[in-house]
């Protein structure tokens, strides 16, 4: 069998890859660049590069849709919110040659725009925060007055689509009104695209993830984020697996059923802090950063998303273990800094700088696992930490020479270069 897997700098392509490559299946990995952290696996057979899904979305498309015939390919599997977004667009055409495990395109759609989300969870009776859906600065206004703070604000869509491209958007937070003002104003893709103002959620992280038969869902299976980068939330770094919260269960079959959903999707909890109840925050219609961790609890969602790609009897496993702990070591030693030395809004109940580094050195104990450090694979992970070392030292380079330059400029009354 040979299987595409798109994005192979996510660690989500690298789980993927080593799952498939384990059952003796041929992945061919793409990006828009060489040497992806996936690619660098012993498990992949070759790569690709391809133009960018991102900078030029309709050369992607013709690309995808020349490979699946040249390269004969049995699956198409898409990893990223953009890259999924093109192969569920153009899902009749690609399946007259490869097979794919991918949503509706609307159910894609509506999903994917966290206000219509909100709509859609709160009909269904699922707690959601407070919300506030603007259309750009100029609507701000009409809802500052009801506005609670602090404030989480975000575009309705993680990618937006513009002429020139897919830009992206990002979580912010706003501690009063002034700061939030001063956030529209300088911030363009909020000042010009509709966006989200929400109450801010404080809470452990949960995450719960299906495998969804065109409605139908197959197999589930739950996390905790035990710690995040950024620490304000974000992705995983720390997770450990639980069992199925059956209200959340119930939740995601209210949710995925009507939309007819195929494919995986991951539904994104806050465990509010004073009520206990878990608060819907959004929903991914992909494979998710810690897709390694249910991987190794025991539920194979790579090779079950094949299975059903292919029309094929699904070997679903009857239980999963509990209480398995992954650790993805970049990214705590990153959330590690972001509390040590950065400006990242922590919010109420953050740990001190001596608890930080505590945390971070208990995550190194036996029995919680390396995410993409792998004995039998060890090449990501050096991939991974080299370049993770380069970005360091370039950002300190930069943090060296601004004040530098600065004093140098108010010396000889030079206009300062911006850095680039």
């Amino acid at each position: 069998m040979n299987v595409f897997v798109t994005d192979g700098n996510q660690r989500s392509a690298l789980a993927v890859t080593r799952a498939l490559g384990r059952r003796g299946i041929s992945v061919l990995v793409g990006e828009e660049h060489t040497g992806s952290l996936a690619a660098s696996s012993r498990y992949c057979a070759r790569s690709v590069v391809y133009p960018s899904p991102y900078q030029d979305p309709d050369a992607f498309e013709r690309f995808v849709g020349r490979l699946v015939v040249r390269e004969r390919l049995d699956v198409v599997m898409p990893v990223t919110d953009v890259t999924t977004h093109a192969i569920a667009k153009h899902q009749d055409a690609l399946r007259a040659c490869t097979a794919l495990a991918v949503p509706p395109f609307d159910a894609f759609e509506r999903l994917t725009d966290k206000a219509s989300l909100m709509q859609r969870a709160a009909n269904c009776g699922i707690p959601i925060p407070a919300t506030h859906v603007i259309d750009g600065i100029s609507s701000l206004s009409a809802v500052q007055d009801r506005i609670s703070f602090p404030a989480v604000v975000k575009p309705t869509r993680s990618r937006i689509r513009t002429a020139d491209g897919w830009m992206g958007g990002q979580v912010h937070y706003a501690a009063d009104a002034s700061a939030l003002k001063k956030l529209y104003r300088e911030t363009s893709y909020l000042a010009s695209y509709p966006s989200l103002i929400q109450e801010r959620v404080v809470g452990a992280g949960l995450g719960v993830f299906a495998l969804c038969d065109r409605g139908r869902v197959l197999t589930m299976f739950q996390h905790m984020r035990v710690r995040e980068r950024p620490p304000s939330g974000g992705v995983s770094v720390v997770s450990e697996s639980l069992a199925v919260d059956a209200r959340l269960r119930e939740q995601a079959t209210r949710l995925l059923e009507p939309l007819g959903w195929h494919g995986v999707a991951m539904l994104e909890y806050k465990e509010d802090r004073r009520t206990g109840t878990p608060v819907l925050i959004e929903v991914n219609g992909r494979f998710w950063g810690s897709l390694q961790l249910a991987i190794d609890a025991g539920v194979d969602f790579p090779y079950l998303s094949c299975q059903l790609a292919l029309g094929r009897r699904l070997d679903l496993p009857p239980n999963y273990t509990v209480g398995h702990k992954n650790r993805w070591w970049i990214g705590d030693l990153d959330n590690l800094l972001l509390q040590v030395f950065g400006r990242d809004h922590v919010g109420d109940g953050a740990a001190s700088k001596l608890e930080a580094a505590m945390n971070f050195a208990r995550a190194t104990a036996p029995g919680i696992r390396n995410e993409v450090a792998r004995v039998d694979d060890p090449m990501p992970a050096c991939r991974e930490l080299f370049h993770y070392a380069a970005d360091l030292a370039q950002a300190a380079g930069r943090r060296l020479w601004r004040p530098m330059a600065k004093k140098a400029s108010a010396a000889t009354r030079l206009p300062l270069q911006r850095e680039r």
